[in-house]
């Protein structure tokens, strides 16, 4: 005797999922019915088979994708590969708090202020030395930690390996910059550590020469990487009511950061500009 099978619709109730969305599932290869009817069309599933639907509903529900259900799913072991996914999402779901608790952090100290005023950074005004480098360098698809962050996780630790291996003087502050690509919404990411006194090629790197800078703002912020796009905001509204006009990418030096936590790094950000306000 055939043993019993669900309807696409009572498949769909017990999992409590669309019929629309199961016959996603199969187009894509994800969850394909046991058996479809030749003449008539109709999907009938398997009752094995609600355990990986219920899998895959509950995947969908902590935010994953369902490459991620996918992965799971085609596992040898499942258990194992459940773990891994879970963990990466949870890892993203930190940094999405961390990035809004920097935020209301933000929206705390912008409330405080009497109202009519905005915030200003404590900006002062330089001169910046000729620095050589050794870089790595990636496009981003855009602006924001979004598409940036995975950029210098991609780059930067095998840079810092390729020095290491190497066993050329180098050291820090370690300086990022950033770059516009033309005609797209790219953002060109560079990673560097300062070279020492005989810069050596190396394929691994490039030997990039970051030219002095005759003025300069800058602007020291002390914490966690989700905030420097606030310090950032508060750096060139600062320069906007000033009158300042500007004069080149940004600069990002890691004055102090690890091993110390994130709270308590120092990163000055460096604004090239084409004169300082006038006194």
């Amino acid at each position: 005797m055939d043993s019993i099978m669900y309807t696409i619709g009572e498949f769909a109730a017990y999992g409590r999922v669309s019929a629309r969305m199961l016959r996603h599932y199969d187009k894509i290869g994800l969850l394909e019915p046991r058996r479809v009817d030749e003449y008539t069309g109709y999907r009938h599933y398997d009752p094995a088979q609600l355990a990986q639907l219920l899998r895959i509903v509950e995947l969908r529900e902590l935010g994953c994708s369902l490459d991620d259900a996918a992965f799971v799913l085609g596992a040898d072991d499942e258990e194992a590969a459940l773990r891994v996914v879970l963990a990466r999402r949870r890892g993203e779901l930190a940094d999405a708090v961390a990035a809004d608790t920097a935020r209301i952090a933000r929206i705390d100290a912008r409330l405080s202020l009497p109202e009519g005023t905005t915030p200003m950074a404590d900006i002062t005004y330089t001169s910046l030395p000729a620095v050589t480098v050794y870089a790595a360098t990636a496009v981003a698809g855009g602006m924001g930690p979004q598409f940036v962050s995975p950029v210098i996780d991609e780059i930067l630790p095998p840079l810092l390996h390729a020095l290491q291996e190497s066993g050329v003087e180098f050291h820090e502050p370690g300086t990022f910059w950033y770059e516009p690509v033309e005609g797209t919404d790219g953002l060109r990411v560079w990673v560097s550590w300062i070279a020492g006194d005989e810069p050596v090629e190396n394929d691994a790197w490039q030997v990039v020469e970051l030219p002095a800078v005759e003025h300069a703002a800058v602007y020291d912020y002390r914490g966690d990487m989700p905030g420097i796009g606030g310090a950032y905001h508060e750096l060139m509204t600062g320069l906007a009511e000033a009158g300042v006009e500007l004069a080149g990418p940004s600069r990002e030096v890691y004055l102090e950061s690890e091993p110390l936590p994130q709270s308590e790094w120092l990163t000055q950000l460096q604004q090239p500009i084409v004169a300082p306000p006038a006194r």
